[in-house]
This record gives C-alpha cells, sequence and structure tokens, in this order.
C-alpha cells in the first residue's frame, strides 16, 4: 500500500513538472532575465542622476589627501581642494556602487524563498520556477553590470583620449602665450618668479578654509580635476588655464611661494625686470627715479594707458615726479631693509607690460654675504650697472683739488667700480644664472655734474673710449664677456628724457617688449 501512494506522488510531480513548473519556469526565465538587465541598468541611471544615496563619492578632503593617482610637481606642493574630474576618478566609484547593488539584490533573490523551501519539502516541484527565475536574475543582472562597465571603461577611455589631447593643447596654448609674451607672475615681496601663479578662490569659504589655504588653487592648469573648468571645494565653476584664470572676476592671483597678492594680470602680461646694482652712492636711486618718471611722461606721449598698480607705486611716483620737478634727491636706500620694487605697467594698442625697477642698497651688492638673499638679480633678462665717474681714480685725481664743490655735491661712491661690478656678476654665476644670455645696460650717472669738469665724454656714443681711456678698459671688457649684449650709457638722474634714466630703461624695454616711439 505505501507504494501506490508513492507512486502516485511521484506521478503528480511527473505531471507538475512538466504541465506546469516547466512551461512556469521557461516564461520566469526569460522575464527574470530581462528583469535582472533592466535591473542593472536601473541602478547605473540611478547613480549617474545621484540619486543613490549608497554610492560613494570622491570628495574634494579626499582629493587634498592624495587619492589621486599621478604625482604632484614639487612646485605645487599638493592637488588643490577641489571635485574631481567625472572620468578620473568617479566612474570606477559608479561602476562598483552598481556591481554592489546588483549582487545585493541578486542575494536577497536567492535566500528570501530558502525558507519555504525548507518548511515544504513535498513541494519541490513548485520551486523550479522560482529557481528559474532565480538563475535569470543574476544572469540578467550580470549581463547589465558587465554591459555598464565595458560602456563605461569605453567611454572613459575615449574621454581620456579626447581629454588628454585638450589638456596637451590648452596647456600648449599657455605655454606659448607667455613665451611670445615673456610673462611670468612676479612677486615683489619674495622675488620669486612663477609660470603658474597661485589663484584664490573668491567663493563662500568658512574662515577656516581661508586659514588652511583650502582656497588657494595652486595648479589651476587642465588636467585630472577639470579640462576646461574646475569646480572648488566651495561650490564655485573656475576657469582653468592661466589665460582665462587673469580675466576672472572669481578669482585672485598671488604669489605660489610666499602667498602674497600679485598684480592684476601676472603670468599674462609681459614681465620685464630692470634690477640696477652698483656701489653705494652711485646714482642708482636717483636713476630709478629717472627712469619711472621718464618711462611714464614717455607712455603717455605715446598714447598708450599709464598706470601705477598700488597705492604704495603710486605715492612713490608722485614723490619722484615732485623731486624731479624741484631738483630735489631722493633719500638713500636703507642698507638694513630689502630691495625697493617699483612697478610701471604700460598698456600700448594690445601689448601690455609691467615694469618693475629693483634698488637694493650698494652697501648690500658689493657684499657677497649680503648679495646672495637678493634672487630677484637671477630672474631679469636684462640688468643696469651704475658706474659713478666721480669714483673713477683718474677722475678723482685731475679734478678734485680744483672742482671741490663739484665733487662735494656729486658725493662720490667709495667702493671700486670693479669690485662692485665683480661682485654681483660673480653671485648671478655662482647661482648657476647663465649671464651670456643676458644683457646690460652699463650707465655712467651723474652727467651734469661731470659736465660741469668737461672731464666726460663728449657725446654719448663716446662712452665705451672714454672708460678706456680712464683706466677702465679691464672692466668693459669683462661687461662684453660676461653678458651677451652690452651697451653703454651717459646719464643724468635729474633729466626726465632720454639723457636721464629712462634712457637705458627704454632700450631694455624696446628689446624685452617693444618700444614706445
Amino acid at each position: 500500500m505505501p507504494y501506490i501512494w508513492l507512486f502516485i506522488y511521484l506521478a503528480a510531480c511527473v505531471v507538475c513538472l512538466v504541465f506546469v513548473s516547466a512551461p512556469l519556469a521557461i516564461v520566469g526565465f526569460g522575464a527574470a532575465l530581462v528583469g535582472g538587465l533592466a535591473l542593472a541598468l536601473g541602478l547605473a541611471g540611478v547613480v549617474l542622476l545621484g540619486r543613490a544615496s549608497w554610492a560613494r563619492v570622491r570628495t574634494p578632503e579626499q582629493v587634498r589627501r592624495g587619492i589621486l593617482l599621478g604625482r604632484v610637481a614639487p612646485a605645487f606642493v599638493r592637488r588643490d581642494r577641489a571635485w574631481p574630474q567625472y572620468f578620473a576618478a568617479q566612474v570606477l566609484l559608479d561602476v562598483r556602487a552598481v556591481a554592489e547593488r546588483a549582487l545585493a539584490i541578486t542575494r536577497r533573490v536567492w535566500t528570501r524563498p530558502l525558507p519555504w523551501a525548507r518548511a515544504n519539502p513535498v513541494w519541490w516541484p513548485l520551486y523550479v520556477p522560482v529557481v528559474a527565475v532565480q538563475l535569470g536574475v543574476s544572469l540578467g543582472a550580470a549581463a547589465g553590470v558587465l554591459g555598464v562597465a565595458l560602456v563605461a571603461a569605453g567611454v572613459t577611455a575615449a574621454a581620456w583620449l579626447v581629454g588628454g589631447a585638450v589638456v596637451r593643447l590648452l596647456r600648449g596654448v599657455d605655454a606659448g602665450w607667455q613665451s611670445v609674451r615673456r610673462s611670468r607672475a612676479s612677486c615683489r615681496h619674495c622675488y620669486e618668479l612663477a609660470v603658474v601663479p597661485a589663484y584664490r578662490c573668491l567663493g563662500p569659504h568658512p574662515t577656516e578654509d581661508r586659514l588652511a589655504g583650502d582656497d588657494l588653487h595652486r595648479d589651476l592648469r587642465p588636467g585630472l580635476l577639470g579640462v576646461l573648468w574646475r569646480r572648488c571645494g566651495c561650490g564655485w565653476l573656475l576657469p582653468t588655464t592661466v589665460l582665462r584664470a587673469a580675466a576672472s572676476r572669481r578669482l585672485e592671483a598671488h604669489c605660489p611661494s610666499c602667498g602674497e597678492a600679485l598684480l592684476p594680470g601676472a603670468g599674462v602680461v609681459t614681465d620685464v625686470r630692470m634690477p640696477v646694482f652698483g656701489p653705494a652712492s652711485a646714482g642708482k636711486t636717483q636713476l630709478i627715479m629717472s627712469a619711472l618718471v621718464g618711462l611714464h611722461q614717455g607712455g603717455e606721449d605715446a598714447g598708450g594707458e599709464v598706470s601705477l598698480p598700488d597705492e604704495r607705486d603710486r605715492q612713490r611716483h608722485e614723490m619722484y615726479t615732485r623731486l624731479m620737478r624741484d631738483g630735489g634727491s631722493p633719500a638713500k636706500t636703507d642698507a638694513g631693509g630689502p630691495p625697493v620694487a617699483v612697478t610701471l605697467r604700460l598698456a600700448l594698442r594690445s601689448r601690455v607690460v609691467l615694469v618693475h625697477l629693483f634698488d637694493a642698497a650698494g652697501e648690500n651688492l658689493v657684499d657677497r654675504e649680503q648679495n646672495a638673499r637678493l634672487s630677484y638679480l637671477d630672474h631679469a633678462r636684462s640688468l643696469i650697472y651704475v658706474l659713478d665717474p666721480f669714483s673713477v681714480r683718474r677722475v678723482r685725481d685731475g679734478y678734485a683739488e680744483g672742482a671741490p664743490d663739484v665733487f662735494a655735491a656729486a658725493n662720490p661712491a667709495r667702493h671700486d667700480p670693479e669690485d662692485a661690478y665683480n661682485a654681483t656678476v660673480q653671485r648671478l654665476q655662482d647661482y648657476g644664472v647663465r649671464t651670456r644670455r643676458r644683457r646690460l645696460a652699463f650707465v655712467v650717472s651723474k652727467a651734469d655734474l661731470l659736465g660741469k669738469l668737461s672731464a666726460g665724454p663728449v657725446e654719448p656714443d663716446g662712452v665705451r673710449a672714454w672708460l678706456v681711456d680712464n683706466g677702465l678698459g679691464n672692466l668693459v671688457l669683462a661687461a662684453e664677456r660676461d653678458f651677451g649684449e652690452v651697451r653703454f650709457f651717459l646719464v643724468s638722474g635729474r633729466c626726465p628724457g632720454r639723457e636721464g634714466g629712462s634712457g637705458p630703461a627704454s632700450w631694455i624695454l624696446a628689446r624685452e617688449w617693444g618700444s614706445l616711439d
């Protein structure tokens, strides 16, 4: 009798498998396969739309901690606090989030029916369609995740190829512009010169961000943090490239070395640095005074736009103009203080230039230990050496007794002209500066007083010969040996025209930017 019931049970199971479970399994498998595929695609859509609270996001804080691949150049210290480009980091997290969520859902599809199957083992034929659905969902989800991963990989590869080319193109445009325009970010506080300024975001940063420097973007070039635009940690959209950043009202250029604010246009407009060196009392400050006033007047006469970038420069220009008008002399440069930098901005048609005139105390220049701190000398393409003719031995021996009042007014430099020259040039060469690639304006100063003695060159073109005739042939030969281009000038620091400081300054300006004529 028990065998009859077993036979009936087995027959019922066969009938159920053939006529009920098998058709349901086929239909269920197909529907589940489509459903699993739709599940993966739906999860991808939710993640891409940012509606997935369970998906991880690469944040600016993680970027700052160095989560991105690739090295950061020492000049930029560390990654800026900004949102990374999607295909640089976030795409991997999104694909992983889709895969993990799909796996979690399919795991629940397999585990949820198990308690019923264990509690009702007799009805195992009815569990066959359930297994088919489970297999369909699993295979469909796996295929969907694989498809999402393949599409993401293809789009990412294309984005890297196109983006890499655009990044190189934009960086090349920046570099080309700076090379043609001779643009650099020149700091007047620490005297460093940077190709890429640091830019402070003016967005809604909290105080702790400002104190920690998290609002500063040291490398705003196109890259992993954005090709055309970058989103700062504060949420503001910032332009990439130095050219666009310089024109943005959302950014403020700062020195990457000391953090001080740079002048508008730093890194984009032509930057001409004119360090003036020579012994104390040679007339360096008088020369700079004459050059600043003369260039200002010359720019206006040429129809250009001339301005002083900040209040300190405006006050110094007003003081120099007044001294030139009244025939006064500027105060001696403080030997204990830092070098004085005066800047003039000239705009003539489409050309813009920032002219920096640097004046350091002569005592610091002739002292090898002191001038080691004068790093602004290293970055200049042109230099101005000032020689006091009243410190030349033959002039002093021949005229000092006959014209004591003129010598008293001249206040001759006490250091030997050759020693003053050699101290600075040797310092440049010791620090790796190739002076043969630099030019030198060799200035004989105090021409107005020298004319009272009838002891100077008859014409400006005769300065070199005059120096040789007065025993400074070795100095002349040294200058022409050390520098690639040397021009000699006879200058009166009390004259605002080309006979004054604007003569050598205009010569340098014509070589590095363009003529004002």
